[in-house]
């Protein structure tokens, strides 16, 4: 039974490429056609069909964390469709809000300042600072396109979450230091990156088409990591809290 169970794991990595080449490609072809409401709601498709994969994979040992935040990360992306509606874009970003709020609770009591050692704390903290800042500025040059104070509200909110699950993940790789705590790492980054990117195609900061393309495949590539992680074997202290 145990080998069977090792044999139907094989295929994932597989799985999970053709799943993000198919939801990239998708996502360009709609994009393409200016069929934005479609290209939004394979946002949330993105979430979705990875947590189908999750699930199918590891059955009852699915983390329920993280089952948590695809299904409400998808869901706030759904909601993108409508999110020229002040409401919509504030339950949007609170979902989201919610959804990296599992992030940081799974990371939580996995990340310890244990033998950071000095230098490396220095390095740390300015790293946290720098990304703070940036953060900052961002969602303050969203908030001249006269968006509502709880809408800017929320954003700052959100994009503090994110800056504590960056931080938890640096913290969490460096007390494990394994393959397994990297590729979460990665995700957490990418994630962020993805969302950047997102509010710089949004609001048309530059770059063109190709922040559209960057945040999207940024966001599928970090989900599909997440999946990886999720499946790939872990030590009792790679594990995440449930």
């Amino acid at each position: 039974m145990e080998e069977k169970k090792r044999t139907s794991k094989k295929n994932y990595k597989l799985v999970l490429f053709l799943a993000g080449l198919l939801l990239f490609a998708g996502s360009v072809l709609v994009h393409i056609t200016d069929n934005f409401i479609a290209y939004r709601g394979l946002r949330g498709i993105v979430s979705f069909l990875f947590l189908l994969i999750m699930v199918f994979y590891n059955r009852k040992e699915t983390n329920l964390l993280l089952i948590i935040f695809l299904s409400l990360y998808g869901s706030a992306s759904i909601l993108t469709i409508w999110y020229e509606s002040n409401l919509m874009a504030v339950l949007s970003l609170a979902l989201n809000f919610v959804a990296v709020s599992c992030i940081v609770v799974a990371l939580w009591k996995k990340a310890s300042f244990k033998n950071l050692g000095v230098s490396l704390s220095i390095v740390f903290f300015l790293l946290l600072a720098v990304n703070t800042y940036l953060l900052y500025q961002l969602i303050a040059m969203i908030k001249d396109f006269n968006i509502s104070n709880l809408l800017y509200a929320v954003m700052l909110l959100g994009a503090m979450t994110l800056v504590v699950a960056g931080a938890l993940s640096l913290l969490y790789n460096h007390s494990n230091n394994t393959k397994a705590s990297l590729v979460f790492t990665v995700f957490v980054f990418l994630l962020i990156f993805a969302e950047i990117f997102r509010a710089i195609s949004y609001y048309d900061f530059g770059f063109g088409n190709a922040s559209v393309y960057i945040a999207r495949a940024s966001l599928i590539i970090a989900t599909a990591l997440l999946v990886h992680f999720s499946i790939m074997p872990k030590t009792e202290g790679e594990t995440l809290s449930h």
